[in-house]
């Protein structure tokens, strides 16, 4: 039987290596557990700590993608080049990229 003060030492030690979030899109939600149960073995510990790398990674990396843009000497784009419009998983609709990338 475990005693009181070992129970508060596990009971501590659980809460510093756990987080609850509340409030997650039904959509964003489903597909965390998908990425989770395909890419990291149900490890959601580590899917998160991937999905935050991936977006402290872009954000070093989004100045790039925009420096060298001008856009006074870009041409005009034609009916048939406008980019296609894609929903997001939260139901936000974008135009542009490729749907799947």
């Amino acid at each position: 039987m475990v005693d009181k003060k070992e129970f508060e030492k596990i009971v501590l030690m659980e809460k510093e290596r756990s987080i609850h979030i509340g409030r997650v899109p039904t959509k964003t939600k489903k597909k965390f557990v998908e990425v989770a149960n395909e890419e990291f073995s149900q490890d959601y510990g580590m899917c998160l700590k991937w999905c935050l790398e991936q977006a402290l990674e872009y954000q070093q990396m989004k100045p790039l993608f925009t420096m060298n843009f001008q856009p006074e000497k870009s041409t005009p784009i034609t009916e048939e080049e406008k980019p296609e419009e894609h929903t997001m998983l939260s139901g936000r609709k974008v135009k542009g990229g490729k749907k799947n990338e």
